[in-house]
C-alpha cells in the first residue's frame, strides 16, 4: 500500500500527483477554496478526492484505467509494416482489406491504418496524376503567353549586351 508521499515522489502521472498533493494540503488544513486556486481545479474536484481518500486510502488516488487491449500483437504489426514496405504504392482500402483477410480485424477509425502506413514510411494521402480542376484550354493559353514573353525578354537582353 502506497502512502501520499510515495505517490507524490514516485508517480509518473501528473493526475495522481495532483490528487495526492490535494489530500496532503487538506491534511495541512488548507482551505478547499485555496487548494482549488493553487491546483487550478474546482472545489467539487477537491471534495471528490477527499471523499475517495477517506473511503479507500491512498490507493484510491491511483489511476485505475489501463487502456484498451491492442487488436494486433507487435509481431503482427511488424508483419504488416513489412508487407507495406514491399509495396511501391498502396491505397488505404488495400491495407484495410489485407488486415481484414489476414487477421480478421477491422478498425473503427482509419487512424489506426494511417499510423501503420506512417510507420512503414508511406503516406496515406491519395495522389492523382492530374489535377481534376485543370482546364486544359486555360493551361495552353497561359503556356503560349509565357513562351511569347520569354522570347521578348531574351531578345531585349541580347540587345543590351
Amino acid at each position: 500500500m502506497e502512502t501520499i508521499d510515495e505517490i507524490i515522489n514516485e508517480s509518473k502521472d501528473v493526475r495522481e500527483v495532483k490528487r495526492a498533493i490535494c489530500i496532503k494540503m487538506l491534511g495541512e488544513e488548507i482551505k478547499p477554496e485555496d487548494i482549488s486556486k493553487l491546483l487550478n481545479v474546482s472545489i467539487q474536484w477537491v471534495s471528490k478526492w477527499k471523499i475517495k481518500y477517506e473511503e479507500n486510502g491512498a490507493e484510491a488516488l491511483k489511476l485505475t484505467y489501463k487502456g484498451k487491449a491492442r487488436y494486433l500483437t507487435q509481431e503482427q504489426e511488424k508483419e504488416i509494416i513489412e508487407w507495406i514496405v514491399k509495396k511501391e504504392h498502396i491505397k488505404i482500402e488495400e491495407l484495410i482489406e489485407y488486415i481484414e483477410k489476414q487477421y480478421q480485424i477491422i478498425y473503427k477509425s482509419k487512424q489506426s491504418y494511417y499510423e501503420l502506413m506512417e510507420e512503414a514510411g508511406m503516406s496515406y494521402h491519395k495522389s492523382e496524376a492530374v489535377n481534376p480542376k485543370t482546364d486544359m484550354e486555360i493551361v495552353l493559353t497561359k503556356r503560349e503567353e509565357i513562351k511569347k514573353n520569354y522570347w521578348k525578354i531574351k531578345k531585349k537582353l541580347k540587345k543590351e549586351k
